[in-house]
């Protein structure tokens, strides 16, 4: 197996422009990056000294950027309780657990798709609180307004959960609120709460396939990517992502639906 270095993973992120001062949203499938020199931690320094992220000081000013990973469980909707603190995140990766583990880092609340920071905007992305974690007011609608970017670590266009974001805004045909009830414990008690989700209709059990939107960024000079070892790695903008999926939306609802209904 390949190895991924530090130089290596330093000068990829230098050369698709990562700077300090950035906010990221981060999604990971590291086997296709080789095997991390020093181990998955070295990734995580790596990314906190480009973004400029103090990774000791858990003061707000002592960070210039911010690192956002999914730590979604949808355990929740089975009627098991969340813990903020202690509810892993399931098939997210183990890029995402160290992040969602680390000291410094701050949860949503949300216990079906929350996210984990860390960095100057991770308190004030933590204490957005709403029902649905991709509601106008979500931590997902405020990387936007903060000019966020997506960074694929290995990780395919599919991965991206803004997704889900632009199709709540859109109103897709082939989703319905659905509310979930269960014990939560966000400070020191645990509470009955409710939230909600934009759910997949089963009976429809839609397949996305967001490759033409990755194209039609690319062709805008909005996407970008370099080779590393087995996979690539990939970055754009959050505002940008969401505008493209919005067009194809808007264009026709199951334009990203490959079974689409034929009556």
């Amino acid at each position: 197996m390949h190895t991924l270095t530090n130089l290596a993973l330093r000068e990829t992120f230098f050369s698709l422009h990562l700077r300090r001062g950035d906010g990221m949203l981060v999604h990971s499938a590291l086997h296709f990056l080789g095997k991390p020199e020093g181990g998955v931690e070295m990734i995580l320094q790596v990314l906190a000294d480009t973004l400029g992220i103090d990774l000791a000081d858990p003061s707000p000013t002592a960070s210039e950027g911010t690192l956002v990973v999914p730590a979604f469980n949808f355990a929740f909707a089975r009627g098991e309780p969340f813990d903020l603190h202690n509810t892993p995140s399931i098939g997210m990766g183990v890029f995402s657990e160290l992040v969602r583990k680390h000291p410094l880092a701050r949860r949503t609340p949300h216990p079906l798709q929350s996210v984990a920071a860390i960095g100057r905007y991770a308190s004030e992305l933590a204490d957005c609180h709403t029902l649905g974690a991709f509601d106008p007011g979500s931590a997902f609608e405020r990387m936007v307004e903060l000019d966020f970017k997506i960074l694929l670590l290995g990780a395919d266009v599919q991965a991206i959960s803004l997704l889900h974001y632009a199709e709540q805004r859109v109103g897709v045909p082939y989703r319905y609120w659905k509310e979930f009830h269960g014990r939560v414990r966000i400070g020191e008690q645990w509470e009955e709460r409710t939230y909600r989700m934009y759910v997949r209709n089963l009976d429809l059990d839609p397949k996305i396939d967001l490759h033409a939107v990755q194209q039609r960024l690319v062709d805008r000079g909005k996407w970008h990517s370099q080779a590393v070892n087995y996979g690539l790695i990939s970055l754009c903008r959050m505002r940008d992502f969401v505008e493209v999926v919005e067009e194809f939306l808007r264009e026709d609802p199951w334009s990203l639906v490959t079974n689409r209904p034929t009556s």
